[in-house]
């Protein structure tokens, strides 16, 4: 895990361990540590909202791909059917726009690989 999903353990304070005292007054000179069952003795944890947050980007971006993958679908059917309607003036600009779309997908997908990698 990153750095950005580990936090500092709430009960031991980073420690790693937590104070202990079973006398029957509470004496200090009694006390003795014992290791945080929270953080196994790491001092850190990992953090659920940002992994919860991250998780979330990640789905937003295959929204995104699906979404572009629609709207290249539909630029290339317009792409065929201006080429069987004799529209010769606008198929520039419809090449142009699907190339445009074919970037815009080939960058989605990349910024989705190094998010996954980013988990590992």
């Amino acid at each position: 895990m990153k750095k950005e999903f580990i936090k500092e353990c709430n009960t031991c304070c980073g420690s790693g361990t937590i104070a202990a005292n079973d006398s029957w007054d509470e004496c200090p000179s009694y006390d003795y540590s014992v290791t945080c069952e929270e953080c196994h003795g790491e001092g850190q944890i990992e953090d659920e909202e940002e992994i919860i947050k991250f998780y979330c980007r990640i789905e937003d971006v295959e929204y995104m791909i699906d979404g572009m993958l629609t709207r290249i679908r539909l630029t290339s059917d317009t792409l065929k059917d201006l080429s069987k309607g004799m529209f010769y003036e606008l198929l520039p600009k419809y090449k142009n726009k699907l190339n445009t779309q074919a970037r815009g997908l080939a960058r989605l997908e990349s910024h989705l690989v190094n998010l996954k990698n980013q988990l590992a």
